[in-house]
């Protein structure tokens, strides 16, 4: 899976948990840019993303996950192995 597809999919997965139709989710998008995303539901995000493409993501991941470029970057990884 290319980072488009991945985008692609992790802005469905955003949309869906955040609630919002219209949000736009870009490589760059941060955790500073979406005011909801915040320590409390990232978790809750994180186990999404991991049932949305069948991966676990390992703690120390988890912990810098507050980039969108991250978390693609990672799930692109994993899908290579």
């Amino acid at each position: 899976m290319n980072e488009d597809k991945i985008l692609e999919k992790l802005e469905g997965i955003f949309r869906n948990f955040f609630e919002d139709d219209d949000l736009r989710l870009r490589i760059e998008t941060t955790s500073e840019d979406l005011p909801e995303w915040d320590s409390v539901v990232h978790i809750q995000l994180v186990y999404e993303i991991e049932e949305a493409f069948g991966v676990q993501f390992d703690a120390e991941d988890i912990m810098k996950m507050n980039e969108v470029r991250f978390i693609a970057d990672r799930l692109c990884a994993l899908a290579a192995r």
